[in-house]
C-alpha cells in the first residue's frame, strides 16, 4: 500500500514523543478515536484525501472536529502530519499507532466470528484457550449467522475454522469423494 512506509514513521515518532512525555496511553485513546470518527464520516475521510481543499482549510476543520477532545500533543502531531502535506495518510498514521502501541504492550488481537454473540462466560473461556499466546488478549468479536455454530478465530497470520459450516462442507466434500 502507497505510503505505509511513511504512515509508519509517522506513528513511531509519535509513540516515541509520547513516551518521552509520559502521555502513551492518552495519546492511544485519542488515535483511537480519530479512527472511530474518520472510520464514521466519509465526509472528513475524502476531505482529508481531496487536492482541492487547502490545508489550512484542513486543520481548520481538523482542529473543530477533534480539538477539545484530544492531548495538545495529539492535535499539534495531525496539524503536523497536515502541514508536511500528508493529511491523506492520516487514518493509516492512526493506524499504525496502534499496531505499534499493541505490539509495545503485547497485546494480542484476536477476531473471534461466531453464530450467535459470544456470553461472558464463553468470551472467557475463548480468552483463556487464547492466554497462552499473551497475557494480554484483546477480543474483537463479530457475529455471523451463516457459520451455523462453532467459532472462526484468527490470530495474526493463524486462522482456525471451528464453525459447522465447514465441518458440514468437509463432510460433504468426504461424501462426494468416497
Amino acid at each position: 500500500m502507497k505510503g505505509t512506509k511513511s504512515a509508519g514513521r509517522y506513528a513511531l515518532a509519535l509513540i516515541e514523543l509520547a513516551t518521552e512525555q509520559n502521555k502513551l496511553e492518552q495519546v492511544k485513546q485519542d488515535m483511537e478515536l480519530i479512527s472511530a470518527t474518520i472510520a464514521e464520516n466519509h465526509g472528513l475521510e475524502l476531505l482529508l484525501q481531496s487536492p482541492i481543499v487547502k490545508v489550512d482549510k484542513k486543520q481548520t476543520v481538523l482542529k473543530a472536529v477533534f480539538g477539545k477532545y484530544v492531548q495538545d500533543l495529539t492535535m499539534g502531531f495531525v496539524t503536523l502530519v497536515c502541514a508536511k502535506g500528508r493529511e491523506a495518510l492520516l487514518p493509516t498514521v492512526v493506524n499504525a499507532y496502534i499496531e505499534i502501541y499493541k505490539e509495545r504492550m503485547g497485546i494480542v488481537t484476536a477476531d473471534v466470528t461466531s453464530a450467535v454473540a459470544l456470553s461472558d462466560a464463553q468470551r472467557k473461556e475463548v480468552a483463556g484457550v487464547l492466554a497462552s499466546l499473551s497475557d494480554k488478549i484483546e477480543l474483537i468479536e463479530h457475529v455471523d449467522a451463516n457459520i451455523l455454530g462453532g467459532l472462526k478465530v484468527r490470530v495474526g497470520d493463524q486462522r482456525v475454522d471451528a464453525s459447522y459450516r465447514k465441518k458440514l462442507n468437509d463432510l460433504k466434500y468426504d461424501i462426494h469423494n468416497a
